[in-house]
């Protein structure tokens, strides 16, 4: 379906309904919201309007994730739900609060008790070390000759910092490693306090310090007494998240709607972000798509009936200078191709899409340049491990795989497998058999080509309205009338075919119209009476025609690259096998030649892949895309339902 039409609702209503309506328009997933300073150009009146940006409900929906953390379990996936007209957010916090208070205290009880359990297993490494080396607790903490640090990081951490100190008057001593962490002592003079702390805190260094540690201890038995602590501290944590999740157990399904409900406001405040507030009444506004506002018309009706809804027209916003989104719809494969467009760059509102004829010419392109059975598979199972990986995003993936199934085909077109050539089982012609025909097929490619872009400007004219371009320009009808006269004339006078009228004839009518394009201004003022609101120049209006002129036989020509190739790609195939077969000749000479084989042909498809993706995107750019096409769209960027949630069990 291309490029979707776009329509610009304002809508103003009591604050009640403009929640139902907001919420209708987030589960849409086709909305996107336009500042209040679009829509209000009087500055008195905007004055008296005032906006709001902060989202209530993050606290309330921050303080319901609590929760779940306690029990520590993840947050359940939200779904939208329906809210009676009786739900207001001063109802919901009062809830929240009932229903989060003592969760929210064994939450903060549970932080404090790892905090110290965390405190206790350091001091029993550093114990334990001393204890090792015969040395008491606080002989370190007590020396006067330098400085000692005690702490934690990562193993990482501790190889930047051994390779960061091999200058520097500090000396870092591991005690133990457990996992991915490594507990250190770490030495140094008393005058460089400073630099150690710059270089500790750059390797994010947990330090426990020294006379914490020491001053905890109050028994003969250290050990013992930091066992029994660790032992209490574990029990009480797991009983607090026992009981979170008993209670969670016990009130989930209650739990679950209190926050999809929080949720669903939590989104549709989102959506009213910069919305306008004048005595009691709101203004929201915004881009949708037609036809999902038709879709949703009639229950923005029915939930909302004091609310009023304005459709502003197109082309009115488009003339006052505010850019218009683009919204993209397109069926599965011609979407995946929508990514190479933007590559150049996005449609303009209103514009042709060129993503149904890149899907389809491009795979054309790209089989016919690498045309081979037994590469297309290889290339095929490389873009499906890759996308597999997400190394190559999906919709590249997807393209790739496209591609591939062309050259597959292609290759059995050709009689080509792995580089060899069959030209007794070629299904249409031979590459190398077949040269003069390969050729010819190239170029009606390019004449095609040029010509569906020279067709699709014709379309933009039209709809801009613009009837002497349409008629009298190089690149509209008159442009369209030379272009297939001189191919036709050229291939009349190639494959020799009598005419009734001399070839001669069909060179002077091209000229002629050549000619009428130099007049294109004028005759749009005269012949239809339309304004032109530049006058070019004689000098620049004969240099344009000479451009177009020059621009149709070049364009063209790029099209033999095509044919250029596909005998590229026979060629190299050639030299790979040749290269295996002297390798015979050599001791170990059929494993050289396997390896040959295997690595000469992984090269084929890697970089002559990636040298045929780019010459497609070439032709597609410059010689198609030159016809017509002026991007510069703005992507429409709706508020969707789903957010970027992450919530790991604690």
């Amino acid at each position: 379906m291309a490029v979707m039409k776009m329509v610009a609702l304002t809508m103003v209503g009591p604050h009640e309904e403009m929640e139902s309506v907001a919420r209708r328009m987030v589960l849409s997933g086709g909305f996107q919201p336009l500042p209040i300073d679009f829509l209000i150009n009087d500055r008195n009146l905007r004055s008296r309007i005032t906006t709001e940006n902060d989202n209530p409900y993050d606290e309330l929906l921050n303080r319901m994730s609590a929760v779940w953390k306690a029990a520590g379990e993840n947050l359940p996936d939200p779904e939208p739900i329906d809210l009676d007209t009786e739900f207001s957010y001063h109802k919901a916090r009062r809830t929240v609060l009932e229903t989060t208070g003592k969760l929210e205290v064994w939450n903060k009880r549970r932080d404090v008790l790892n905090e110290e359990l965390e405190q206790l297993e350091a001091t029993r490494v550093y114990i334990g070390a001393l204890t090792e080396l015969g040395m008491k607790p606080r002989d370190l903490s007590e020396t006067k000759f330098a400085i000692v640090h005690f702490g934690r990081l990562s193993a990482d951490n501790f190889n930047r910092l051994e390779e960061t100190t091999l200058d520097a008057p500090i000396l870092a001593v591991e005690l133990s490693r457990k996992s991915d962490n490594v507990w250190v002592l770490i030495f140094t003079v008393p005058g460089y306090r400073e630099g150690s702390k710059k270089i500790l805190d750059a390797v994010y260094f947990k330090e426990f310090p020294l006379s914490e540690i020491t001053g905890r201890l109050s028994s003969e038995d250290p050990i013992g007494q930091l066992e029994h602590g660790i032992d209490f501290h574990r029990r009480s944590i797991k009983g607090l998240k026992d009981a979170a999740s008993n209670v969670l157990n016990e009130r989930r399904d209650e739990f679950e709607k209190l926050y999809f409900r929080l949720y669903t406001m939590q989104r549709v405040y989102d959506l009213c972000k910069g919305r306008g507030e004048m005595g009691g009444m709101y203004v929201l506004s915004g881009w949708i798509p037609e036809d999902t506002y038709k879709g949703i018309k009639g229950s923005i009706e029915r939930e909302a009936p004091r609310t009023s809804i304005t459709v502003e027209q197109v082309k009115n916003i488009a003339s006052s200078g505010v850019r218009i989104p683009t919204m993209l719809r397109n069926n599965r494969i011609v979407r995946a191709f929508q990514d190479v467009v933007a590559l150049y760059s996005v449609p303009s509102y209103g514009e042709v899409d060129p993503s149904p004829f890149v899907a389809f010419t491009f795979i054309l392109f790209f089989g016919f340049m690498f045309g081979d059975a037994g590469h297309g598979a290889l290339l095929w199972l490389g873009a499906t491990y890759l996308g597999g990986k997400k190394i190559l995003n999906r919709s590249l993936a997807y393209v790739m795989k496209c591609a591939s199934i062309s050259s597959i085909l292609f290759g059995l077109l050709y009689g080509s497998v792995m580089g060899l050539e069959f030209p007794e089982y070629a299904l249409w012609l031979s590459p190398m058999h077949d040269i003069g025909k390969l050729f010819s097929v190239a170029i009606a490619f390019g004449v095609v080509m040029i010509s569906v872009g020279m067709i699709l400007n014709i379309v933009i004219r039209y709809r801009e309205r613009d009837f002497g371009r349409l008629l009298f320009d190089g690149q509209g009808l008159a442009g369209l009338f030379v272009y297939w006269g001189a191919a036709v004339a050229i291939y009349i006078s190639i494959a020799k075919i009598e005419t009734p009228f001399p070839v001669a004839w069909l060179w002077y009518v091209i000229v002629a119209v050549l000619i009428l394009t130099l007049f294109r201004d004028t005759l749009a003022r005269t012949l239809l009476h339309q304004r032109v609101e530049k006058h070019e120049t004689a000098a620049l209006q004969i240099f344009e025609v000479l451009h177009n002129l020059m621009n149709y036989f070049t364009n063209t020509a790029s099209f033999v690259r095509l044919a250029a190739f596909t005998l590229n790609h026979v060629a190299l195939s050639f030299a790979v096998i040749l290269i295996s077969r002297m390798m015979e000749q050599l001791p170990g000479g059929m494993m050289l030649k396997a390896l040959v084989l295997v690595l000469g042909n992984l090269f084929i498809v890697g970089m002559e892949g990636l040298i045929v993706f780019i010459q497609v995107l070439r032709l597609e750019y410059y010689e198609f895309f030159g016809k017509f096409y002026r991007g510069g769209g703005n992507v429409f960027k709706p508020v969707t339902w789903k957010r970027d949630r992450t919530f790991q069990k604690s």
